[in-house]
């Protein structure tokens, strides 16, 4: 369920009833409607009391449980403290997902705006959480670009990116502290916008990054050079360099036009592409798995962006000194 307004201390989309037990007698309904007790030794219960739905379990005792709505209005207080902030005209959009299982609020700021090229980038700041120990607390800044839809994000020392887990240790206000940098986050961030535009890089070296690190599969610690038993992503990759391709002629081959490759990739979770098959004939890829949650899979997916733009290899990039001597011929290929 989602809902647009724009009261930051409107939070009554995330009003419901949530309590915890270890209580084994108390009988609970399941996702599925199934009415059970919850006879799991040393763990914890979380439920609507309204209904007896189980929310989710945890095996650990320290587990606490946040109201959402005393996590949003603590947000949404630290955001009004701040007198740089133009508030008169955020868009809130509150997202619930799985009967409050988890639940997102953006708040973006049309007064913080910035042109560049052909599109509008305006500041965000987003807070995730869930009730069943699938996502961890977390509030971080960010941005969005109209033109392509874009949920942008960033990485560095360039932003703030707060994650904890529900434990008894959890203090949300505390940890809302760096929320009063947005504005200070969104000039800093709006030179390195600037930069990455101006920024160009070959199309060879894109590749060999994307293959190093976000389309490097799991079970690979090596870096990409001539070593043909090192497993990439070659379907990832694809996707990006097409979307780079496609970009080129408005963006060129700069590291912002990678840079829009990587938030399209996890704003636009069902996404498809073009890639031709061993006949040469062109067949459309769809990125998203089947079955699949669109909003854990883009929860996943800004992750996984946010930890490459924080890497020893992002960092190189910016600074231009990336540098790599030799190409792998599957990639190789890919680009001719």
């Amino acid at each position: 369920m989602h809902i647009q307004h724009n009261n930051l201390l409107d939070v009554s989309h995330f009003n419901m009833p949530i309590k915890s037990t270890t209580n084994p007698e108390i009988i609970l309904k399941d996702i599925n409607g199934v009415e059970q007790k919850t006879t799991m030794d040393n763990q914890v219960v979380v439920y609507r009391p309204d209904t007896m739905d189980i929310l989710g379990r945890s095996r650990s005792k320290k587990y606490k449980v946040v109201e959402p709505t005393k996590l949003y209005t603590a947000h949404a207080k630290k955001l009004l403290e701040q007198k740089d902030l133009p508030l008169s005209d955020v868009i809130v959009d509150d997202y619930v997902y799985e009967g409050g299982r988890k639940q997102k609020r953006t708040v973006t700021f049309p007064s913080l705006t910035k042109r560049i090229e052909n599109s509008e980038v305006a500041m965000r700041s987003d807070i995730f959480n869930s009730v069943d120990m699938s996502w961890m607390y977390q509030a971080f800044a960010g941005a969005y670009r109209d033109l392509c839809r874009n949920s942008l994000v960033f990485g560095g020392q360039r932003m703030y990116h707060i994650k904890q887990k529900h434990t008894t240790g959890l203090n949300v206000l505390s940890t809302l502290k760096s929320v009063g940098n947005t504005f200070q986050l969104f000039n800093e961030n709006s030179a390195l916008m600037d930069k990455m535009l101006k920024q160009e890089i070959s199309l060879k070296t894109m590749a060999h990054i994307l293959a190093n690190n976000i389309c490097k599969k799991k079970e690979n610690s090596k870096k990409l050079l001539d070593d043909t038993s090192i497993s990439v992503n070659y379907k990832l990759l694809d996707y990006f360099i097409d979307k780079i391709e496609q970009e080129s002629g408005n963006l060129g081959y700069t590291v912002w036009n990678l840079y829009n490759a990587l938030t399209h990739w996890s704003t636009h979770i069902d996404d498809t592409f073009e890639r031709l098959d061993d006949k040469g004939v062109a067949k459309e890829i769809k990125m998203s798995r089947a079955g699949s949650k669109e909003h854990t899979a883009r929860t996943k997916r800004e992750d996984k962006v946010r930890e490459f733009m924080n890497s020893e290899d992002w960092a190189s990039l910016l600074d231009n000194t990336y540098i790599f001597t030799t190409l792998h011929p599957n990639i190789q290929e890919r680009l001719n």
